[in-house]
């Protein structure tokens, strides 16, 4: 009688998380046709390495990131903004596309992996990559989604697609002017019915998880008519393409010889560049996506997963990976949060690439770029980027991040960021609030190096009115050595007095606490037999 009990508790398991495995497994699927042409097209347009590249990336790479790394949010693969990096830094040592440029790739990744590996293994360096504030992350996220939108111009128009590694809003101006001039109406019709079909099937919760994947199946089946109906030497849509070539794995050795050993030692400050972008994109994703959700993952296993991730990618053809905002973006749009999603993605990929590229080929690229625009466009939430503007300095930040990214690059975006947030902070903390009020001078913030030009100005200004002058730290955060000097000098020299406000009820409150503490100690041990030695007493 048993087996049947547990046979039908073993069913019953199976019926109440059956739904929410199909949802992992339907946000993997979506994941996968999302990530195909991405990969595709970061490999040959922007690395200049074959296609296997970027889908080994997106397949080894997003499951190394799902093992290693513990955040429920994350999501890696290729990247255009490294990706970029890797055609800018090999151009000139090698021709795209041949073995020796191919090896030089590999070989830039491993150095780049060693490099994040350093960040982790040296915490104040990793510590580093925590001052990016929240301004320079949603400004890099607002310009990455228009930078999605421009990028994707092109092939909704049915044009080719621009391969210029840099991408200024007047690339993306002179590319809407083509479309508008010379596009392919039939790629336009494919891109909008996919697009109206995405938008429409969000409007049902039940169906939102399908959004991506039906708008897709609508814009091939139409493609696939206009086919039909007019010739595909007429509609001239571009497809994915067969893949069949690919399989399950490509073994292969960064270059690593004698006569290579000049131009990989130039290949560093590059590859310290992909290092530093696939980082800070790593960290500020993650901590946009978590605080979305209300969860926490400590930045150092980021780094360490994205280090050996990258270590290993190379002896694999395989591009380098870090975290996507797009696709983590997706995963937060439709809800579902969870690794078994992330690893599946890189499953439902390998099984896409393997058994039904045939199938895939037909998948026509102005349908995908419509997708991306989408992604793009669910990137930019006013609801995130309101807040920014109700303060002067979080605004110019958040702006300045923003142009950035579009005008330059994503790197130079953190850049800018950074320094003007740091440069702000540092700013108000040199600058602390300083009262007189009698003959008691009152210091609100930091007395240190950088604020002891503004508080010495104030106080020759004040000993040189008033005598027998007193000086209130009670709002006195932080003093430093330089400080510390500064104020042994001054009540040498003049006649002033020191004293703090607090020392009254807020310490007496203090010292409520520490006794409170005591006691409760003291009661944990009440049961306990005592051991101690009359002598101590």
């Amino acid at each position: 009688m048993r087996l049947p009990a547990l046979a039908l508790k073993d069913k019953a398991a199976v019926a109440q998380y059956w739904p929410q495995l199909q949802g992992h497994l339907a946000l993997g699927l979506t994941l996968a046709l999302v990530t195909l042409p991405q990969a595709v097209a970061f490999s040959v347009t922007l690395a200049g390495v074959p296609p296997h590249f970027g889908i080994y990336a997106a397949i080894w790479g997003v499951l190394f990131c799902s093992l290693l790394n513990p955040s429920r949010v994350f999501h890696g693969g290729p990247n255009t903004a490294m990706s970029a990096t890797i055609g800018v830094t090999l151009l000139p040592l090698a021709p795209p596309f041949g073995a020796e440029y191919m090896g030089y790739a590999l070989t830039l990744g491993l150095v780049a992996g060693l490099i994040q590996m350093a960040f982790y293994l040296v915490r104040p360096l990793g510590r580093m990559l925590d001052l990016i504030s929240e301004p320079v992350i949603n400004g890099m996220i607002c310009g990455i989604g228009l930078f999605l939108i421009f990028k994707s111009i092109t092939t909704f128009g049915g044009l080719p697609l621009n391969t210029e590694v840099e991408w200024p809003v007047w690339i993306a101006w002179q590319s809407l002017l083509a479309v508008l001039e010379i596009g392919n109406m039939q790629a336009i019709q494919v891109g909008l019915i996919t697009l109206i079909a995405c938008v429409v099937v969000q409007q049902f919760a039940r169906l939102r998880k399908w959004a991506i994947l039906i708008g897709i199946v609508a814009g091939t089946l139409y493609s696939e008519y206009l086919s039909a109906t007019v010739g595909l030497e007429n509609t001239l849509i571009e497809q994915i393409g067969n893949l069949a070539s690919i399989g399950l794995v490509y073994p292969s050795l960064p270059l690593f010889n004698q006569e290579a050993m000049p131009d990989v030692i130039a290949l560093v400050p590059g590859a310290v560049t992909l290092a530093l972008l696939g980082l800070f994109q790593t960290v500020a994703a993650m901590r946009r996506m978590n605080r979305k959700v209300g969860g926490y993952t400590d930045s150092r296993k980021a780094i360490f997963s994205d280090a050996v991730s990258n270590c290993l990618l190379p002896f694999l053809s395989s591009l380098p990976t870090c975290a996507s905002f797009n696709r983590m973006w997706l995963v937060n749009q439709l809800g579902i949060h969870s690794r078994i999603a992330i690893a599946s993605s890189a499953l439902w990929l390998l099984v896409l690439v393997l058994f039904l590229a045939p199938l895939i080929a037909v998948i026509p690229m102005p349908a995908m770029a419509a997708i991306i625009m989408l992604l793009g466009a669910n990137m930019i939430q006013w609801e995130d980027i309101k807040p920014h503007f109700k303060d002067r300095r979080e605004a110019v930040v958040f702006t300045a991040s923003f142009l950035a990214v579009l005008l330059l690059d994503l790197f130079s975006a953190v850049l800018v960021g950074s320094v003007l947030a740091i440069a702000y902070s540092k700013w108000a903390q040199a600058h602390p609030n300083i009262s007189l009020r009698g003959n008691v001078l009152k210091l609100r913030g930091n007395l240190y190096y950088g604020s002891l030009p503004v508080v010495e100005s104030t106080f020759h200004g004040a000993i040189a009115r008033t005598r027998d002058l007193i000086i209130d730290f009670s709002d006195c955060y932080y003093i430093d050595q330089e400080g510390i000097r500064w104020l042994a000098a001054t009540k040498t020299k003049h006649k002033i007095t020191f004293t703090d406000r607090r020392s009254g009820s807020e310490r007496r409150q203090g010292e409520r606490r520490v006794t409170g503490a005591r006691k409760r100690i003291a009661g944990r041990r009440r049961d306990r037999p005592d051991r101690r030695q009359r002598s101590e007493f």
